[in-house]
């Protein structure tokens, strides 16, 4: 079973933005790290969804 990988992206993302108050990207670094751990919840990594 192949990951959608965009699937997963958007879902850190609106998990991020939900924690936030906004969309990640306007909180610069603090933002991608908030990405970056609800990446990790879901058991991923920023690095492994940029894979091909």
């Amino acid at each position: 079973m192949a990951i959608n990988k965009r699937e997963i992206f958007e879902k850190a993302m609106r998990e991020a933005s939900e924690v936030l108050g906004a969309d990640p990207a306007y909180f610069g670094k603090k933002g991608e790290e908030e990405v970056e751990r609800q990446l990790n919840k879901t058991g991923y990594s920023l690095e492994e969804l940029k894979e091909n």
